[in-house]
């Protein structure tokens, strides 16, 4: 009669290296068009890694990638909920933005900025080999 136990760890060559990840979106609106060249009345964006991702702003409404894995890895559909989300959060800044300056006792003579971050840090850890040893 065999006894099988399954799958044993034994101490032996299980290494793990691990890096970590930065994921921040950055969302600024502006109080009024400021009609300068590159400075939209709202824009966002995702990081990864304090590298740009993705791309929106009022100018040019779509969310669009900025990576060409990003591109190739991604479908249609990611795209277009993500335009949809950031629209809402565009509609979302405009609203705010008027309500902050009504409570602040602001006029429309001057220029006004909400700005939003938020984000994680992750690690990512990865196997490098593993070592199994079956006992029966």
């Amino acid at each position: 009669m065999f006894t099988i136990a399954v799958l044993l760890l034994l101490s032996t060559g299980l290494t793990v290296n691990s890096e970590i990840h930065s994921l921040r979106y950055i969302y600024t609106a502006f109080s009024k068009p400021l009609g300068l060249e590159g400075l939209h009345e709202f824009t966002a964006m995702g990081l990864l890694d304090n590298r740009m991702i993705d791309y929106f702003d009022s100018d040019h409404p779509v969310k669009v990638p900025k990576q060409d894995w990003m591109k190739e890895r991604l479908r249609d559909f990611y795209w277009e909920k993500g335009t949809q989300s950031r629209k809402s959060k565009q509609q979302w800044f405009k609203v705010n933005i008027d309500i902050l300056m009504k409570r602040m006792r602001q006029n429309d003579t001057n220029v006004h900025v909400l700005q939003w971050m938020h984000g994680c840090d992750g690690e990512t850890q990865k196997l490098k080999s593993v070592k199994l040893t079956v006992c029966c």
